[in-house]
């Protein structure tokens, strides 16, 4: 009985020493791995309404911006492959808060900051903007605890930097390059916020760790993230989901991705009202474009299946609304419908309904945007390099 004091005695003494130490400690083993769920918006609301006169100023900015992005990106041979690289940038990595991108609220530092940053899927880098001007969500690094950097300089004006995101429920350590222009610099009069890269490595601009690049982090459950639109037209347009996908679905259609750096895949076919107009489509997918790009002779094709349809100004097409035509994409055996084969109507009393398609010179790729990606989980895989659909309703099979 004696011994058996004695030894309980000498092991509470050896938690009561090893415990606080333990507590202090960083833990270097396999941490829990987390799928991180989080809201997200569109700047200025949704791009378009069916049933409502179409904004055409707003559609040809739009465009624009979204060509501008692409413009920064060049085709590389890498042995067998094709790869997207970035061209360097010398001014400034991308605008942030502009009209139309998707944005996430999120928490930067400890103290938590709240942050907004928006979405990019033609980029690699995470990066934030901290700047004078009273527009958009400032990040003050020196009120963060956690924030650290070696003050090595990535691009102009940033620096490497280390601290804790926070989206949704969870936390997650983050390499990201901070950038702060010099007082005297016009960039100071640009919003202050942060951009999320989701493209893969070969675009990025700063070189820094990859959000996704699970080997190192072992923080995410899995190194892929989901987007699901909405099937309404709430202030909630989309989720996006980091490290898998949120909720419970049947398993995506999956299709390998065929050019290292964009979402790019191949589909099949499209159809117009059954009839296949157009076959082998090399389809990047983007969250942020809010239309369905094509090189111009694929757009004709497509709207010469639609009796009545007419080009309008800047690569944009109208038809008759009565036709209301049914189009579909083919992946992987199933039959994808668009949700929106409306843009609105040319005009308050017009007849005639703004199509989905629009002209745009990229290289022979097509960019499939929201009107096929609405109400669509889209799943994204980095490690398998893939990206996996499937429809919310019911949808066909062939």
């Amino acid at each position: 009985m004696k011994a058996f004091t004695i030894s309980l005695f000498w092991i509470a003494l050896l938690l009561a020493v090893a415990l606080p130490a333990l507590a202090l400690m960083p833990y270097s083993g396999q941490q829990d791995t987390v799928v991180a769920r989080t809201d997200i918006y569109r700047r200025g609301g949704a791009v378009y309404r069916a049933e409502t006169p179409a904004n055409l100023p707003r559609f040809k900015n739009l465009l624009k911006a979204t060509l501008a992005r692409y413009a920064h990106t060049r085709r590389e041979l890498q042995g067998n492959r094709v790869v997207r690289k970035a061209v360097p940038l010398t001014e400034k990595l991308a605008p942030i808060g502009e009209d139309g991108t998707w944005f996430a609220n999120v928490r930067l530092g400890s103290p938590s900051q709240d942050l907004q940053f928006d979405i990019d899927m033609t980029s690699a880098d995470f990066w934030v903007e901290s700047t004078t001007s009273v527009r958009g969500v400032r990040f003050n690094s020196e009120l963060s605890q956690t924030y650290f950097t070696e003050s090595k300089l990535v691009f102009r004006d940033c620096v490497a930097s280390l601290d804790t995101l926070g989206i949704g429920l969870d936390d997650f350590k983050i390499d990201f390059a901070h950038c702060t222009p010099p007082k005297a610099s016009v960039k100071t009069l640009n919003p202050s916020g942060g951009m999320f890269g989701l493209a893969h490595t070969s675009l990025t601009q700063v070189g820094l760790r990859h959000f996704f690049d699970v080997k190192d982090s072992e923080q995410l459950a899995e190194s892929m993230f989901a987007i699901e639109y909405k099937m309404d037209d709430d202030a909630i347009g989309a989720v996006l989901s980091l490290g898998g996908v949120a909720h419970k679905v049947d398993d995506p259609l999956w299709a390998p991705v065929k050019t290292h750096g964009f979402w790019q895949i191949l589909f099949k076919s499209m159809l117009v009202d059954g009839n296949t107009v157009l076959d082998n489509i090399q389809g990047v997918i983007d969250v942020n474009c809010p239309f369905i790009l094509a090189p111009s002779e694929d757009v004709r094709m497509f709207y010469n299946a639609i009796s009545g349809a007419q080009p309008l100004s800047g690569g944009f097409w109208s038809y008759p609304c009565f036709e209301n035509p049914k189009v579909h994409i083919e992946h992987a055996g199933w039959l994808f419908p668009f949700k929106d084969v409306s843009l609105g109507k040319v005009k308050e009393d017009s007849g005639y309904c703004v199509g989905p398609v629009v002209e745009a010179d990229l290289d022979g790729l097509w960019v499939i945007g929201e009107p096929y990606l609405k109400g669509v989980l889209s799943v994204f895989d980095f490690k398998e390099r893939r990206i996996g659909f499937r429809t919310i309703d019911e949808f066909n099979h062939v």
